[in-house]
């Protein structure tokens, strides 16, 4: 019997409602419920909260929450028929607005997070009192909890001990103190069965009514429920440091990396410029980079003369100082050809001051320091210099570089001319990109219609302006 009523709703969760003296109805009939209680959202069966004020509760920035994030629920009753409710947020949704102050209002939470410790907090209490400290604390930290009030005639009615709460198209919730203290609550609710339709672009489903039942929730009273407070989680979890405070000193640490790097290295221009001259006949240098104590490099070469440049940097000094971390690939644009990464960290190319060694490895001397734009020293400019190669039924690079920089309009230079097979490669320098546009113009109109016309290879922004590299084949311009 028990439970069959049970499943009837007879023995619901709390027991039926308190007697007379407990219940204190005021003169609009309503009940004096007041306390703490789990806010336990029913299952299936229990109570629809759609239409109702605890559908949704209103968040920060417009935003709301559903009533699964919220974990207790504070009520009082502050006069005949007026109550004020106090929803705690959960544990979870406070901590996820947390980090949305943290990553979009910086200076807020870089103001929350030191006040929760000394020197801040004793400092702010001394200055404005405990009380202002508390209300500051909480405008600035995340919401944890949300306050509404519901009075007599316009969002509830009452009627023998019971709270009705109206709900959007359907019958009101009602609201009673229990037996146990706790809330105990029942609404009429329909039995549904959900039937798919056709909706022109689409299924929906359709909710059916099949039939009825008295859905009932129960929320137990629960005297230690309060709002979310940063004391109560610093035994589980760690509050992350301010995200401004973080990057400030990443970059200062990158400015003080970058400072060091240009005392102890190179240009990238002025190592760039000597490994084209180190680099044989095929070879392009890709990329050039002084940062974070090293200087990484890259370039590509035929596949048959991918390690060339790199074996003449690893004989630089004997072999004590070579390229590092070296990766080789293939790009599926150009199977005939391979790049090479790599990174020197003390080679004497790359080094500002350089130490003399002597055959035997012993240093005999040390250079003074290079200027920016100073050579790099004699012996290592000369490990590997390339032979002047007349491309294939064309004119000398020297002659091939005075015709093209006579097209060349003022402030663009070419730095070299060399062969690929049956086409010429031009280095150059520019201080603006519209020179190196005219410069492409310049020389397809010697070509006019025939003829490979110049192609634009590779366009690289440097410490004074461009470097970029121009691919010509035979025409008018190149020939003998």
């Amino acid at each position: 019997m028990v439970l069959l009523l049970a499943g009837c709703g007879g023995g619901a969760a709390g027991g039926g409602q308190a007697g007379r003296k407990a219940l204190a109805v005021d003169a609009y009939g309503c009940p004096d419920i007041h306390g703490s209680f789990a806010f336990n959202v029913p299952g299936e069966g229990g109570v629809t909260f759609t239409g109702s004020p605890f559908e949704a509760l209103p968040a920060a920035n417009g935003a709301t929450i559903p009533p699964e994030q919220i974990g207790g629920l504070e009520i009082r009753r502050m006069a005949p028929g007026a109550y004020r409710l106090r929803f705690f947020v959960g544990d979870d949704r406070v901590m996820q607005h947390l980090k949305v102050i943290r990553e979009f209002e910086k200076p807020r939470y870089r103001e929350w997070y030191h006040l929760q410790s000394d020197p801040a907090r004793s400092t702010y209490i001394l200055r404005h009192g405990r009380n202002a400290y508390d209300a500051r604390l909480a405008e600035l930290g995340p919401q944890a909890e949300i306050v509404r009030e519901l009075r007599f005639g316009t969002a509830l009615t009452c009627r023998d001990g019971w709270i009705e709460i109206p709900r959007a198209y359907r019958k009101p919730l009602r609201l009673t103190l229990a037996e146990d203290g706790s809330i105990i609550g029942e609404a009429p609710e329909l039995d549904t069965v959900g039937v798919s339709v056709w909706c022109g672009d689409g299924c929906a489903e359709v909710p059916v009514p099949v039939g009825r039942h008295t859905g009932r929730l129960h929320w137990p009273r629960n005297g230690a429920l309060r709002p979310w407070r940063p004391e109560d989680m610093r035994g589980r979890f760690v509050f992350e440091r301010p995200i401004d405070e973080i990057e400030a000193e990443v970059r200062e640490r990158q400015q003080a990396q970058a400072t060091a790097d240009a005392r102890r290295y190179r240009t990238a221009d002025a190592i760039r410029a000597d490994l084209e001259k180190m680099a044989p006949p095929g070879t392009e240098i890709e990329r050039v980079q002084v940062a974070e104590g090293k200087v990484s490099i890259q370039y590509s070469a035929p596949k048959d003369q991918m390690d060339v440049l790199l074996n003449s940097l690893s004989a630089a000094d004997g072999g004590r100082s070579g390229p590092e971390k070296v990766e080789r690939g293939v790009r599926s644009s150009d199977m005939s050809r391979r790049f090479v990464r790599f990174v020197l960290t003390d080679s004497p190319l790359v080094l500002r001051e350089v130490q003399d060694r002597a055959p035997d490895g012993v240093v005999s001397g040390t250079m003074s320091a290079l200027t920016p734009t100073s050579p790099v020293p004699t012996q290592v400019a000369t490990l590997y210099v390339a032979p002047s190669e007349t491309p294939v039924g064309m004119a000398p690079p020297d002659e091939l570089r005075r015709r093209i920089s006579a097209l060349m309009p003022a402030g663009c230079r070419v730095t070299q001319v060399r062969g690929r097979g049956d086409r010429v490669i031009v280095h150059g320098e520019a201080e603006r990109m519209a020179c190196i546009s005219d410069t492409l113009r310049a020389i397809a109109s010697t070509q006019g219609n025939a003829g490979f016309g110049p192609e634009l290879e590779q366009v690289e922004h440097g410490d004074k302006g461009y470097r970029f590299r121009l691919m010509l084949g035979r025409s008018a311009l190149t020939k003998p």
